[in-house]
Order: structure tokens, then C-alpha cells, then sequence
């Protein structure tokens, strides 16, 4: 009987941390792109830390936007955040890639 209700217990954790909302400050939100490309972005006061690839993370700063925020830096890049989605470009493309939030990175 005792075994069950550890059983029990363990399954209602599991899913009340699937209920869980993905991101928000101090934790990593995480966008997978239409042409492939990983983002992993840890937003921070005036700005957000965006790392491409796995690769180690870049500051951008917030900038106005009329609907979502926008994070762009001088190196080009630039962050388009609405809801659980994104666009997301650099300086080296000519238009930007779809972007859609996930819960674990793939």
C-alpha cells in the first residue's frame, strides 16, 4: 500500500512539472527555427542573452516594438519575440526564420 502511494505521489509531481510554463525570468527559454536553427535565450533587465547553435551567448538589447519586444545587437542580429513565437535574423541573411518556443531543447 505504501509503495502505491509513492507511485501516486511521484506521477502527480511529474505532472504538475509538465503544466509548468516554459521561460520567464532566471530561466531559459528555448525556439526552434524553420531552417534548422536553436536559440536558447535567457532574458535579463533591457535586454536578453541569445545563444545560436549551442554557441556561447551574445547580449542584445531590448528596443521598442509596437507588439512583442524586439532584442537586437550591433553585430546585426535581431530577436522578434510574441507570444510562444519568434523571428529571428543576422546581418548575413536576407529575411528572417520562424522561430516557434519548445519546452526541452531537441
Amino acid at each position: 500500500m505504501e509503495q502505491l502511494k509513492f507511485i501516486a505521489l511521484g506521477g502527480s509531481v511529474l505532472l504538475l512539472a509538465a503544466c509548468a510554463s516554459v521561460g520567464g525570468p532566471g530561466v531559459s527559454t528555448y525556439y526552434e527555427c524553420d531552417r534548422g536553427t536553436r536559440l536558447k535565450v535567457d532574458f535579463v533587465k533591457n535586454g536578453a542573452l541569445v545563444g545560436v547553435n549551442g554557441a556561447r551567448a551574445q547580449l542584445m538589447r531590448s528596443t521598442p516594438a509596437a507588439s512583442g519586444a524586439i532584442y537586437e545587437n550591433r553585430a546585426g542580429w535581431r530577436l522578434h519575440t510574441k507570444g510562444n513565437e519568434a523571428m529571428w535574423n543576422t546581418a548575413l541573411r536576407s529575411s528572417p526564420e520562424t522561430c516557434r518556443q519548445v519546452a526541452v531543447p531537441r
